[in-house]
């Protein structure tokens, strides 16, 4: 029994290394997976196991990940692009505020906006670096991006379903969270991508009906625009999918 508990979490800490970029995997994914190895078979040596107190282990695992692609998009002047766009789409509504009253941010407003925007850039930066020279792959990572960001930025600011405040707009997350997971799973290959784009549309359009039946409104029109979204991201990854398997 505990053996087979162990094997699963080795198989769960050895997905949650392929998380780092590949140069790094390359060198150091056998060492980092033999010491969780040694460290799994000390715990299960004791009579009372704790496996959740390996949590922090994945913990610093996944935040050494996330920064070892932050140090790889520093060494290739990646931020640069995220951090110029960030901060033009943000002095759109700076200016506005000068000339009309209609246009009213806080700093609450520009620190979440801008929050947003730089994590969408440097998103679509990591995602479309692993296919380079495709443009179709990067023009569905592109989409699939800034559709995300656009849910996400109409949920806090207006509320699809009734208001802001509603935690029915809460569903939407679910969307977006199928999204993530299904990109991670597949490793961000095209093909996989396609279904995983293709399963935020079936969401989306799961998330009107439950509205719709739970007499939260009618939201045929945005619902239409965001599965658009998914299928044209979905469309460009099974593109991609095809050239690349078509070669040269």
């Amino acid at each position: 029994m505990l053996a087979d508990k162990a094997r699963r979490v080795r198989r769960c800490y050895a997905a949650l290394v392929r998380l780092y970029p590949r140069p790094f995997r390359e060198r150091y994914s056998e060492p980092m997976q033999q010491t969780f190895a040694d460290l799994l078979n000390d715990r299960i040596g004791d009579e009372r196991p704790a496996f959740a107190s390996l949590a922090w282990v994945f913990a610093e695992t996944l935040a050494g990940a996330i920064g070892e692609h932050m140090n790889m998009l520093v060494q290739r002047k990646t931020l640069i692009r995220p951090l110029l766009g960030t901060l033009l789409i943000l002095m759109v509504p700076l200016v506005a505020m000068r000339y009309t009253g209609e246009v009213n941010w806080g700093l609450d407003d520009f620190v979440v906006g801008g929050a947003l925007l730089m994590g969408a850039g440097l998103t679509f930066e990591l995602i479309a670096q692993k296919a380079a020279g495709s443009l179709a792959y990067r023009a569905a990572v592109a989409i699939a991006v800034a559709g995300g960001l656009f849910l996400v930025w109409v949920n806090l600011a207006v509320g699809i379903l009734g208001h802001t405040g509603n935690a029915a707009n809460l569903m939407y997350l679910g969307v977006l969270v199928v999204g993530i997971a299904g990109s991670v799973l597949v490793r961000f290959q095209p093909q996989g991508m396609s279904r995983a784009m293709l399963a935020m549309a079936g969401c989306q359009v799961l998330v009107a009906a439950i509205a719709l039946a739970a007499g939260l409104g009618q939201t045929f029109l945005i619902t239409a625009l965001f599965v658009a979204i998914w299928l044209l991201s979905a469309w460009l990854f099974h593109r991609s999918a095809g050239n690349a398997a078509a070669g040269p």
